[in-house]
């Protein structure tokens, strides 16, 4: 009866243990949109890896968990759009750590120009102060 007993207990935390291991590990990515007033009341649609993770109008901001590892950030532009995403920006997410992409829009002429960029803890601080978390991103 014992060894049954002792048996069980060693295979519950044989068991426990690998799942423990198999956890992806994962960090986290801050998409933030405080572009001023140029385009402030169209969606932009933010990509991660190419699939589609939140559609944010000016003033937000939306935190992700992602895998460890190079992962690309794109954008465009909802509205009456050509389709295009911006240019791709590579980051990589370290486990435990939080990268922080930034939204920039510039107009030329009579059309908006839109990029992202990764920026410090110390940059987007001030940023985020003036913006709105978004929670409600796979509602979408």
């Amino acid at each position: 009866m014992k060894i049954t007993k002792l048996f069980a207990v060693l295979t519950l935390l044989f068991i426990g243990s690998l799942k423990a291991h198999s956890q992806t590990k994962t960090g986290q990515v801050y998409l933030i949109r405080v572009t001023g007033y140029t385009g402030m009341a169209i969606n932009y649609r933010f990509f991660i890896d190419d699939k589609l993770v939140c559609k944010m109008k000016n003033k937000l901001y939306s935190i992700h968990d992602l895998p460890v590892g190079e992962h690309t950030v794109t954008i465009n532009s909802g509205g009456i759009s050509n389709g295009k995403k911006s240019a791709p920006l590579k980051i990589v997410v370290a486990e435990g750590k939080i990268n922080y992409v930034n939204v920039f829009s510039t107009q030329a002429g009579y059309s908006n120009k839109i990029t992202c960029q990764e920026i410090t803890k110390d940059s987007a601080d001030p940023l985020l102060a003036k913006a709105k978390q978004k929670t409600d991103c796979a509602a979408e």
